[in-house]
């Protein structure tokens, strides 16, 4: 047999189980509230075994399309197959409703600073964005890069009983922006990338924008296509880019066939 025919089994091979896959994807498309055409990678909780990539499971709650990602809820406003995004926002947020705060509390924050998106065994990553914390101060702080909650959410009124408390965003911090006398009670990423360049304090940003921002959601990144070597071995391939330190670093993954 010679090379030419070789390459030409492959290609007729390789049509023929893209075919295949695509055929089941359409079979197992799903949806919930909203959200419609789920497919693969995705799947709900309810879909069939063969459905869908295990790691990018979601579920339907009240009609809504939720995603469990570590000890976090989310709601899943848009999945854009053409860019790799899916848009979540953190469940305790309304967008109508500036006293409402994220779910993220102090408990979870050093999850966060583990670098879960960098972790090989997630299927997401955050390629831009920022991050915005809620923190809890014992006095009041008159630097520009704690913007005031108030009026919008009093701290008497919602971590402490004490009113002695006051409650400030912070957008993007740094270690040495939370101060010893403080807390952070809550957090959230955003999809706005903020920048070096761009002011971010008080006088620029009040806290009913930064409320909008936080209830916009944000866009981490799936990113799924076929393997042929993969696809060779009876598996379908994905890939997660990782980003780290302002680079993308590839971590190749084969996952089982769903079918």
């Amino acid at each position: 047999m010679s090379i030419y025919q070789v390459l030409l089994l492959i290609l007729v091979l390789f049509l023929a189980m893209t075919s295949n896959v695509e055929l089941s994807d359409r079979q197992c498309t799903s949806s919930c509230g909203d959200i419609h055409n789920i497919r693969y990678p995705f799947r709900l909780r309810s879909d069939p075994k063969r459905c869908g990539d295990s790691k990018y499971k979601l579920t339907c709650e009240d009609n809504h399309t939720v995603l469990h990602f570590r000890d976090g809820r989310y709601y899943v406003q848009s999945i854009n197959y053409s860019t790799h995004q899916i848009r979540l926002i953190d469940n305790g947020l309304q967008k109508d409703n500036c006293s409402s705060l994220p779910s993220h509390s102090r408990a979870s924050w050093a999850l966060y600073n583990s670098k879960i998106f960098y972790d090989p065994n997630n299927p997401y990553y955050m390629a831009r964005g920022g991050l915005l914390i809620i923190v809890n101060f014992s006095k009041p702080v008159s630097s520009l890069l704690y913007i005031a909650t108030a009026p919008c959410i009093e701290g008497s009124n919602s971590f402490n009983t004490s009113s002695n408390w006051n409650l400030y965003a912070l957008i993007n911090p740094k270690a040495l922006d939370v101060k010893d006398f403080c807390t952070i009670s809550r957090w959230t990423w955003v999809s706005i990338d903020f920048g070096d360049k761009e002011q971010i304090n008080s006088s620029s940003y009040n806290y009913e924008r930064i409320h909008n921002i936080m209830a916009d959601g944000f866009d981490p990144t799936f990113f799924c296509f076929f393997d042929f070597y993969s696809i060779y071995k009876g598996h379908q391939g994905c890939r997660s880019f990782l980003y780290t330190g302002g680079k993308h670093r590839l971590t190749m993954k084969f996952y089982r066939n769903f079918a």
